[in-house]
This record gives structure tokens, C-alpha cells and sequence, in this order.
């Protein structure tokens, strides 16, 4: 277990964590509003032009930002035939932005701005999640820093291999998988994983060795196939709102579960871990009590530092 646990109250997340984890949100949110906003002022920028409703129909550059205005989805712009379309913004029109007199430019743009505001919000989900994986690369390529091992990480862009020491934060979001050596063993951490033996796309997974290479699919599907080359697999919970914390933990628990179910039917051991951001009280003692018996191997409180440092050193030497 975390040397930093040493009771289940250790593992709770504090009212000053899920303060700055929400602080933390709202900023990023607020940033990612910026584009939205932008796009909202470029298009407002056309509209001004026109003084009748009715004639943005003819400017088929805004056709999209016209449909997204209207609550026309992008699945239903791409089945609808073009003359469809013009047909349904034109009731659009009609029935909100002419009987707005003047102020049909507000109209339009403050319901343009809503449907983005679902684009940001689906977006924001999204970022929660990988902030959380950016952070745990961070903190691993750390741990591999100061041992001085040797290490690789997978460029999800480029699709190839880079050397650990052209690694900086900023390429945090396009780690898809790290590779290291210790001593003489070598590892190979995945994020994201479709895991054959288990039939579920796992957060983390470390396997006992990196002799595989992913460029060629056949071999990867063999290699991940063979259950001998798990090592570790884990759940990370990023999200900070103590209100959806049990329902992560109820899902991560069901998929480690899984995963012990899946690996002992074979026979074969692996190690388990969770990390999450938002752990309550009971959810606490019951991570805590599945540590003790060993059921859980390792975990971490995401928003403590040391409990983080602590579970990326020990994964790392594994």
C-alpha cells in the first residue's frame, strides 16, 4: 500500500482540494469559452450585414453556424438534403428571428452561443478526463527522471517513438504510452487499452515487458493477446465533484473486478491500482480495506501530491 495511507481518512479528498480542483476547472472552462466566443463574434460579424432575416438563407458559408443557431444537429445537417435544410431555417427565421423586429442579430447569436455552449460542455468532459492523464504522465516521466532510467513515450500525432529527453508538460496530452528500462527489466505502460483477456478498454495498463512493436498490428494484437505480459492495470478517475464520486469508484471497482476475474481464470496474477480525484469518506474506507486484504494492490489520492509520487515511484520499480 501508499506509504502515504496509513488510515482511510488519509485518502479523502479535503474541502480545500475540491476547492482548487473546481477553481481549476472553472479557469480551464473559461479559456475554452474563448473559442467559442470568438466564433460567436466572427459570426455576428456577417450577420450585421444583412438587414432582412431571410437573406442569411442565400449566404451558404453560414449555413452550418445558421443550423447550428437553429438547433439543427451536425448528424441531422449531414442526412438532410440541401433544400431541406433551407426549408426548416427558413420556419427557423420566421417563427424567432423576424418577429424579433430589430434585434434579431441578439436572437440569432445568443442561440448560436447556446449550442456551443453544449459543444463546450461535452468538450469540458473530455478535458477533466485527460487533464487527470496528463497529470499521472507527468508525474511517472518524473519518477523515471530521477531514477535516471532510460525512457521512450508514444506521440499519439506522429505516431512514432520519442526519447525521453525531448519530453516537456506542454506534450503531456500526446503521451499515449511510455516505455522504460530498470536494470534489466523493461516496461511498457499504455493508457486506454483495450485489454483482450478482459474485453474492456482499461485507464492504465503495464505490461512486463516493451519487446513489441505496436507499428505492426499483428504483432500488437498478439502481444496484447498473451496474458503472461500483464503486469499491472488500473482506473483513473479524474473528476473533482464529490456528488459523482461513489458512481466513479462503483465503476472503477467493477472493472478492477473484472479485471482480477478475467486474469484468474487463467491462472495468472496481476496487480490492481486506483487513483482518483473526488473520494469521499465511505468510498475511502472501502478502497482502504481492499488495500489491506491485498484485493487492491495500490491506490492514490490524485489531488495529494505525495500519495501521487508515491504510486508513480512504485510503478515505475515494479
Amino acid at each position: 500500500m501508499n506509504k502515504y495511507i496509513n488510515k482511510p481518512e488519509d485518502l479523502e479528498t479535503t474541502y480545500e482540494e475540491t476547492k482548487i480542483g473546481f477553481l481549476s476547472i472553472a479557469l480551464r472552462k473559461s479559456k475554452e469559452a474563448n473559442y467559442y466566443l470568438g466564433l460567436a463574434s466572427a459570426f455576428r460579424t456577417i450577420v450585421d450585414d444583412y438587414e432582412a432575416p431571410l437573406d442569411l438563407i442565400k449566404n451558404d458559408d453560414i449555413t452550418i453556424s445558421m443550423c447550428q443557431a437553429a438547433g439543427i444537429s451536425t448528424k441531422a445537417i449531414g442526412y438532410l438534403e440541401p433544400k431541406d435544410t433551407k426549408d426548416l431555417l427558413t420556419d427557423f427565421i420566421q417563427e424567432y428571428l423576424i418577429t424579433a423586429g430589430d434585434s434579431y442579430v441578439d436572437q440569432l447569436i445568443n442561440r448560436f452561443l447556446l449550442s456551443q455552449g453544449d459543444a463546450l460542455g461535452g468538450r469540458m468532459r473530455n478535458i477533466v478526463g485527460g487533464v487527470a492523464g496528463e497529470k499521472l504522465t507527468q508525474n511517472i516521466i518524473s519518477a523515471l527522471r530521477i531514477r535516471n532510467f532510460d525512457f521512450e513515450y508514444f506521440d499519439k500525432h506522429s505516431k512514432i517513438w520519442i526519447k525521453g529527453e525531448y519530453f516537456q508538460e506542454d506534450n503531456s496530452n500526446l503521451v499515449k504510452a511510455i516505455k522504460w528500462k530498470n536494470g534489466d527489466k523493461s516496461r511498457l505502460l499504455y493508457y486506454d487499452l483495450t485489454v483482450p483477456v478482459v474485453k474492456k478498454n482499461i485507464d492504465i495498463v503495464l505490461f512486463n515487458n516493451s519487446n513489441v512493436n505496436n507499428k505492426k498490428t499483428k504483432e500488437f494484437k498478439e502481444f496484447i493477446s498473451d496474458h503472461h505480459n500483464y503486469l499491472a492495470l488500473g482506473e483513473l478517475k479524474g473528476g473533482i465533484d464529490p456528488a459523482g464520486a461513489d458512481e466513479h469508484w462503483k465503476t472503477a471497482n467493477t472493472a478492477l473486478t473484472r479485471i482480477r476475474d478475467a486474469f484468474g481464470k487463467l491462472n495468472s496474477e496481476v496487480f490492481t491500482i486506483f487513483i482518483g480525484a473526488a473520494i469521499e469518506a465511505a468510498m475511502a474506507k472501502e478502497i482502504y480495506a481492499q488495500c489491506e486484504s491485498q484485493e487492491l494492490t495500490n491506490c492514490a489520492n490524485l489531488t495529494k501530491q505525495r500519495q501521487l509520487s508515491e504510486i508513480c515511484d512504485w510503478f515505475v520499480t515494479l
